[in-house]
């Protein structure tokens, strides 16, 4: 009998640990649902994966292009900058040929002027000689006017003519 009694306590304890392993179905049941939402929103996050690759793609694409276009218009930007440069080096040459720099604009005042006080001298000069050849040329006239009345005379006169007399 104790051989009987210790195998209904072994069934009677066995039992009961084997009792907590059993599943209540509706504890089955929401498991199931739970996995299956799980397995939904795994799913729907690998689509969300996807797309977001995809648009990554797309954006990485973008940036690419954009990145190449900001070197095409650096690049242009230094061939401006380079072209405005020559620009205003050719507008300062210029610049400076035709209008000078104010030691060259004094420069040349200084020699409009020295140029100016060299004719007044020369004018002058001209003048006085002018006046001076006029001078003689009225004492001349007076000197071939005397003589032509003297020469005159001596014809009135009858007289041969002497050579006149150098001055």
């Amino acid at each position: 009998m104790f051989f009987r009694a210790t195998i209904a306590l072994a069934a009677f304890v066995s039992l009961l640990s084997f009792a907590g392993c059993i599943v209540t179905t509706s504890t089955y049941e929401s498991k199931v649902r739970e996995v299956e939402s799980l397995r939904d929103a795994y799913a729907s996050l690998n689509r969300e994966k996807g797309r977001l690759a995809a648009e990554n793609a797309g954006l990485a694409k973008e940036a690419a292009d954009r990145k190449a276009e900001a070197e095409a218009l650096s690049a242009q930007l230094g061939e401006k900058e380079d072209s405005l440069r020559r620009m205003r080096e050719e507008i300062s040459v210029l610049r400076n040929r035709f209008e000078g720099n104010r030691v060259t604009r004094e420069q040349f005042i200084d020699e409009l002027l020295e140029k100016e006080k060299a004719a007044g001298r020369r004018l002058q000069e001209l003048t006085s000689r002018a006046a001076a050849c006029e001078a003689e040329l009225e004492r001349e006239k007076r000197v071939s006017a005397e003589r032509g009345r003297e020469a005159e005379e001596l014809r009135k006169r009858g007289q041969p003519q002497e050579a006149p007399k150098e001055r």
